[in-house]
């Protein structure tokens, strides 16, 4: 999957190999868009998104109505006879609520892993998933392909940046997460939030941000305050620009952030990051290696 790294979600579907199966029904041509019996047609294992918005998909299957689907699903078959989909299951769930028979699909032949690969980077391109969904996109695509943060950027086309601090909500209480699914706390919020390492003060400030309607600017200035009388702020040296440079080179070959904290008489320290352990696993090959 490597070979597929800083390329889009239609460069990508187009170069995954197409696994050729022995047909019992209908001979599929690759890229033939056909009339499948919605009956035949179940949800994908590997959906990223776990709520969906009941007004807009009910907006979506008036649409549907009046002029169909506009854009086939995308689906792969099962021994069973049946049809899972791959990218697509918000136009399928309107499509049943519109009492439609029949979907336009595509489809095509995947494997277990070409089926993770499609479905979370479909649903992360859409940009439409919650924080902590996508959040759990970015940890699946990491655990099951073996990547870092820095070949997560180029294959989804964000800021390893990014991705590192929409990791870092998931390491929020559970009650802060369900805040953020519940869309009572914004992935602002939630970043500012995720910089405090005491559980309890996370806690209390949630509360404060959804009691008060603090704004994100709000819960910044307030999390900036506490780090600075807490000590967190401590006055940073200037690091020479060839060190920087160093250090920028190191994120990028291990794929992870670099710290380089020099201290006296030419020793210092060199701290890497990682965000889970198979980030941890997958830098440390990349050491022996």
């Amino acid at each position: 999957m490597k070979k597929h790294l800083g390329k889009g979600l239609e460069a990508l579907i187009s170069e995954i190999e197409v696994i050729q199966k022995e047909q019992t029904s209908s001979d599929f041509k690759k890229e033939d868009i056909v009339y499948l019996d919605i009956s035949k047609i179940i949800p994908p294992q590997w959906q990223p998104r776990r709520k969906f918005d009941q007004e807009k998909l009910l907006q979506l299957a008036e649409s549907i109505k009046q002029t169909g689907i506009i854009e086939p699903l995308i689906v792969t078959p099962k021994e069973d006879g049946n049809y899972e989909i791959i990218c697509g299951e918000r136009r399928y769930r309107a499509a049943v609520m519109a009492n439609q028979t029949t979907v336009p699909v595509i489809v095509k032949f995947l494997d277990t892993k070409q089926k993770i690969l499609l479905s979370l980077i479909e649903n992360i391109q859409r940009e439409d998933l919650n924080p902590i969904e996508e959040a759990e996109a970015y940890k699946k695509l990491i655990e099951e392909f073996s990547l870092t943060q820095e070949e997560l950027s180029k294959l989804i086309s964000k800021d390893r940046s990014v991705i590192a601090n929409t990791l870092r909500i998931l390491s929020l209480p559970k009650e802060v997460i369900e805040y953020i699914e519940n869309g009572l706390i914004s992935s602002g919020h939630a970043r500012a939030l995720a910089s405090i390492k005491d559980e309890k003060l996370v806690l209390e400030l949630a509360e404060k941000i959804i009691q008060d309607k603090l704004t994100v600017r709000d819960i910044e200035n307030i999390v900036k305050q506490i780090k600075i009388k807490k000590g967190y702020n401590k006055e940073k040296k200037v690091l020479p620009a060839e060190v920087l440079q160093i250090q920028k080179e190191l994120s990028e070959i291990i794929g992870t952030k670099v710290v380089i904290k020099p201290t006296s008489n030419n020793k210092g320290k060199i701290v890497i990051s990682y965000s889970s352990l198979e980030e941890f696993e997958n830098i440390v090959n990349r050491l022996k290696k």
